[in-house]
């Protein structure tokens, strides 16, 4: 059993695109316990939380009341245990980092490259790149596969391609990208346009760093070829079932974008799962998106999350028309970052096309 713990909704910093509305309730560390237990009601042999916020380090003592408690509950029950946190990596430090190591906590930086003091800023306007050049070097120290987490603006997206490649030349050899998925942003035919040809140059650089001793993984396009070789679907929402999340109040929801939606409370860590409301939620979120009938990328794609698709358009099968354009770049530019390993027959890449072909 997974859950995410959305710990507060309060941050330290004011981000262009952040979509949170910012508060200074946190979770109390009776109810997190209380998820603790829950978590381990179900006897799962793999459990674990993600750690969410606002900026969840705001709440570090939880934290490590959570991974400490969830140590002495599995004496009894033997689980594999996980754990994952993004933070925005001001309030990092040595300590924090061995403790999760000691748990098997895998922590992911949200950092925008050479774009991080365009966007990433506090309530004032100030910058946070020089304060993070520090914590990247401590991070990636103690943990030297933690991976970036990028975010652009339609208004930044000529700089996307420069910013992975900041963020790989500065240490992380795992990086994720996404774009401003809140409702009515500013994406339009030019930034759309901008944004693919900078996937392109990605595609290259991604293709010419594939076998260095220190291998470039840029997520966004690894996922997409690996589910085409293994001929699977590239997104399995199973709202409610996945990955559900615990509010700060102890409610819980089916995934982080129906949070505090009345109609989508599927429980509390006092009470439990209500197993057929989880259900009823589920069996909606099966049907089908009418506007992708037909799409020979739909396997590839990720127009069944549920969670994005709702917090763009308030539907969650109305697939947003930028989301869509978005899945189309980075589809096609991951199969010309294949072409381009298999043309130069990279062994890396070789081994996992060989392995996979003879399935």
């Amino acid at each position: 059993m997974n859950f995410t713990l959305h710990l507060t909704a309060d941050c330290n910093l004011s981000c262009r695109y952040c979509y949170e509305k910012h508060s200074h309730a946190r979770m109390s560390t009776e109810t997190a316990l209380s998820a603790c237990e829950l978590m381990f009601s179900y006897g799962h042999k793999k459990n674990g939380f993600s750690f969410f916020g606002g900026e969840p380090l705001l709440c570090r003592k939880t934290i490590i009341r959570v991974l400490e408690y969830c140590e002495e509950l599995n004496r009894a029950h033997g689980a594999s245990l996980s754990y994952k946190m993004t933070t925005n990596g001001l309030l990092l430090d040595e300590a924090f980092i061995e403790t999760a190591n000691r748990h098997k906590l895998e922590i992911a930086l949200s950092h925008d490259g050479v774009l991080q003091d365009a966007q990433r800023v506090f309530p004032d306007g100030r910058g946070t790149s020089r304060l993070l050049e520090p914590k990247i070097d401590l991070l990636l120290k103690l943990q030297p596969n933690a991976i970036a987490m990028m975010t652009v603006l339609p208004e930044n997206v000529g700089r996307l391609a420069e910013s992975v490649e900041w963020l790989y030349a500065r240490g992380f050899s795992r990086v994720n990208t996404a774009i401003d998925c809140r409702p009515n942003n500013a994406w339009d035919d030019n930034s759309m346009e901008e944004l693919d040809a900078q996937y392109g140059i990605l595609a290259e650089f991604c293709a010419s760093h594939f076998d260095d001793e220190r291998p470039l993984h840029y997520l966004n396009f690894e996922s997409k070829i690996a589910c085409h070789l293994e001929s699977r679907s590239c997104i399995e929402c199973r709202l409610g079932y996945k990955q559900p999340s615990i509010a700060p109040d102890g409610s819980i929801y089916p995934c982080n974008q129906f949070l505090n939606i009345p109609e989508y409370r599927i429980g509390s860590v006092s009470s439990g799962i209500d197993e057929q409301a989880r259900e009823r939620i589920y069996q909606m979120s099966l049907l089908p998106e009418a506007s992708c009938d037909g799409c020979t990328l739909a396997k590839r794609c990720r127009h069944h999350c549920a969670c994005l698709n709702f917090s763009m358009t308030g539907n969650m099968h109305e697939v947003p028309h930028v989301q869509c354009v978005h899945e189309q770049s980075v589809i096609q530019n991951a199969d010309r970052m294949a072409e381009l390993l298999y043309e130069r027959k990279s062994p890396r890449f070789m081994r996992v096309y060989s392995k996979a072909s003879n399935k």
